[in-house]
């Protein structure tokens, strides 16, 4: 019995092949992208779940000017983990360690292999619970050059050989392994490779670390958070600590938006949806298929039940159809899967090979083809309750097939005005003279070494470059470095009650500022002759200090002048608000690098531009001159820059994937409605043609009925859209708007879709002989 309704099915689906195959392929694009989706939210999601007491263990945030978010867990001063501990009851065990989000390099034997590092100390291993195997403690004391490795690294390294004694060398410093330890899953915002002592010396100075506390379970962490915000402390007499807030360990990965990634969390959401749409539209597609199959194949099922099939028999045959359509589908999701696994596990740096990709992804799909399968039993059971035999002869309003058609509309409409205001704002923020300084065509690194004057002429002798420019003691805009902020308590026209203003303040010189071109406001800009206390302020700078003519304007007891007004200088993440900033001539502290042998190397940043076009050329010929101990990593401003748009990117190619999806199966749904209303109304149409209709009439009859759906759904579309994408827009300091076109130039293009589809099938009904047609009928 089942192998003769899987015949069928099969004859069904291929006298239907063109439209069945959009249904399938659809569906499995749809299924594709959902599964994949949610295997990667439920992987950002499993982060340090693996800790015994992770429902205890916080991140702490203190406040820092050079976050996007105004936070950073990177920046808790040291002393604070034992100065929480000791003030708050609810706190069971701290830990204050240095760690990165990236990884670094090892070099062993003159070969290098990427690892992950961690600067700790006891308080560590207690709280994270790492165990020490193999050897002694001495990598935990702070002025040896001792390091522990974990049990998988000494393996991959060194094989079956015992790596205690053996040496490793880490950027010229060489270290000696004393002890072999436990590793921690690799899904962990602190992984680690190598445990090295920590980095933190007495001075007068204040570190900033990663701080991690666990609380006494049962702790009421709302009033915990709450008490915590409130507290305020000074370390070494300076420094205030305040305004602290803490964040689960096992949601950091996902919150985080320190954390590099190539998509935002958000945007994997955004993806899953998108798949979950795919597939609603692609099943609307096919019932409304089934829906006209199911009229068109009225004499069949009559025959079959004059013969005796039951209702139960044709049910079955029909679920079984529907069940192999979904089959077919996750055949083809899984050939999908197969061609994109590799850029996707590249995508989002998950460690999973394929079988157990399909294993999570078919687990997935599953639910998604039980719930499907429920609204088919659904539909079903509503033909059965009206009896088949009725459900057979009987005509209906036609109203589940437009509400499809809208469906499907309001679903393809919205992923394509969502698409179309994403590029806009891309393309926006791209070409926006408001960034406030130039980018293009431009390079940088951090050089090592006094040899100033003899690099910067090296440099000039390459080709492609067009300028060099030394930025000793200042700032990279690209990617953002070095910004210090300070609090300013007295200014010109300052009311008495007004708040201290934090002002970020930037070393600059008057070639820097010409490298990047800065957009100058008001005033002037600085020159090398003017002293330090000429300063220039940004826009929000000014709007802080509430000035109109900001210009000549003092603050800080009359320590500075403002010579000059200039642009936002957006070098960060377009959603994160510009703060408040000086440009100042005076230098900050010069970078230096310590070796093992206690000798330091100064450092400074160099800025070259270089011909259009050129930069692989140029950034060669940079690495053929140097090695890394005079130059790290060469930076080209625009890939910094591309950097922060690295996940609307990835999101704008789904949504036009998707969104060409849905309109093809939207124009195939419209074809299988319009080819089923001109068979059900041939008879009409022949009588109208007999009475003097001619075939344009006819076709201006059918479009109203097209046309009004169209209206419904992209009016339903555009507003549901439009509120979507101004929330989305809200997120962006600077935004693009939607003017007309956008919505006139879908209208305009499902308009000509809906002219073409209904067009023809309507037209190769007019043409017929109306003799003939009312005959056979």
């Amino acid at each position: 019995m089942i192998t003769h309704y899987l015949k069928i099915a099969f004859r069904n689906l291929w006298k239907y092949k063109s439209q069945t195959l959009i249904s399938i392929l659809g569906l499995a694009i749809g299924f594709t992208c959902f599964a994949l989706a949610t295997l990667w939210i439920v992987y950002e999601m499993s982060f340090d779940g693996f800790h015994k007491n992770v429902k205890q263990m916080f991140v702490v945030y203190s406040p820092s000017s050079n976050s996007q978010t105004g936070y950073s867990r990177k920046s808790t001063p040291h002393p604070l983990a034992a100065h929480l501990k000791e003030t708050f009851p609810e706190i069971v065990n701290t830990a204050a360690f240095s760690s990165s989000n990236f990884k670094g390099e090892i070099t062993v034997e003159d070969v290098e292999y990427p690892a992950w590092f961690i600067n700790a100390d006891s308080s560590f291993l207690a709280l994270f619970d790492v165990k020490i195997l193999v050897g002694n403690q001495e990598f935990l004391h702070p002025e040896s050059w001792k390091i522990a490795i974990t049990q998988k690294k000494a393996r991959e390294l060194f094989g079956l050989d015992n790596p205690i004694g053996k040496t490793v060398l880490r950027y010229g410093t060489e270290y000696t392994i004393s002890a072999v330890v436990t590793e921690k899953p690799d899904r962990s915002i602190y992984a680690f490779d190598f445990i090295l002592p920590s980095n933190i010396r007495e001075s007068n100075s204040i570190s900033f670390v990663h701080t991690v506390i666990e609380l006494i379970p049962g702790t009421d962490v709302e009033a915990f958070e709450k008490k915590l915000f409130d507290h305020e402390t000074t370390f070494k007499g300076w420094y205030k600590s305040e305004k602290v807030k803490i964040t689960p360990i096992a949601k950091v990965r996902y919150v985080d938006p320190e954390i590099e990634r190539e998509v935002k969390f958000q945007h994997i959401v955004v993806f899953a949806i998108s798949g979950l749409l795919v597939i609603l539209c692609s099943l609307f597609n096919y019932l409304t298929l089934f829906a006209s199959r199911f009229r068109m194949r009225q004499k069949e099922l009559a025959l079959r039940v004059v013969c005796g099939a039951s209702g139960g028999s044709l049910l079955a045959m029909l679920t079984v159809e529907f069940i192999f359509t979904l089959l077919l589908s996750v055949l083809f999701g899984c050939i999908f899967t197969l061609l994109m696994h590799k850029p996707f596990l590249a995508l989002s740096n998950i460690s999973m090979n394929l079988p157990a990709i399909y294993r999570e992804s078919l687990m997935y799909i599953g639910v998604v083809m039980l719930v499907s399968l429920l609204l088919f039993r659904l539909i079903i059971f509503i033909f059965r309750r009206r009896t088949l035999n009725v459900s057979i002869r009987r005509s209906n309003k036609k109203l589940f097939r437009k509400a499809s058609i809208v469906v499907q509309l309001l679903i393809s409409v919205g992923f394509a005005f969502c698409t179309i205001v994403i590029l806009k704002q891309m393309y926006f923020l791209h070409h926006s003279e408001e960034i406030g300084f130039s980018y293009k065509n431009r390079g940088s690194f951090q050089a090592w070494g006094d040899n100033e004057d003899v690099l910067e002429n090296q440099l000039k002798q390459i080709p492609e470059i067009t300028e060099v420019v030394n930025a000793k003691g200042q700032a990279n805009l690209l990617p953002q470095s070095g910004r210090h902020s300070r609090e300013i308590s007295s200014w010109d026209d300052n009311t008495t009650d007004a708040a201290n203003i934090n002002i970020e303040e930037m070393f600059v010189s008057a070639n820097y500022m010409a490298f990047y071109e800065f957009r100058l406001l008001a005033g002037e800009m600085l020159t090398d002759a003017d002293p330090e206390s000429m300063v220039l302020l940004n826009e929000n700078a000014v709007k802080a200090f509430g000035w109109r003519d900001p210009v000549g304007k003092q603050f800080s007891n009359g320590k500075y002048t403002v010579k000059g007004v200039i642009r936002h200088i957006c070098n960060f993440a377009p959603t994160v608000p510009a703060k408040p900033v000086m440009c100042t001539q005076g230098r900050s502290s010069t970078t230096r690098r310590s070796y093992g042998d206690g000798k330091e190397i100064p450092g400074r940043i160099v800025l070259f531009k270089y011909h259009e076009g050129m930069w692989e050329s140029c950034r060669e010929k940079i690495r053929q001159m140097y090695d890394r101990n005079t130059i790290e990593v060469i930076y080209n401003a625009e890939e910094e820059y591309e950097k922060y748009f690295k996940s609307e990117n990835a999101l704008i190619k789904l949504l036009t994937v998707v969104s060409s999806i849905c309109v093809l199966i939207c124009v195939f749904g419209f074809v299988s409605l319009v080819s089923l209303s001109c068979e059900e109304r041939r008879k009409e149409i022949a009588i109208r043609k007999i009475n003097g209709a001619t075939t344009g009439a006819i076709l201006a009859m059918f479009a109203r009925e097209y046309f009004l759906l169209l209206c419904i759904g992209t009016t339903i579309a555009f507003s549901s859209g439009y509120y979507v994408m101004q929330r989305w827009l809200e997120q962006y300091v600077k935004q693009t708007n939607i003017p007309v076109w956008v919505y006139l130039s879908i209208i305009f293009v499902m308009a000509l879709v809906i002219v073409l589809c209904v067009g023809w099938q309507v037209y190769k009904a007019s043409v017929k002989n109306p003799a003939e047609v009312v005959k056979s009928e």
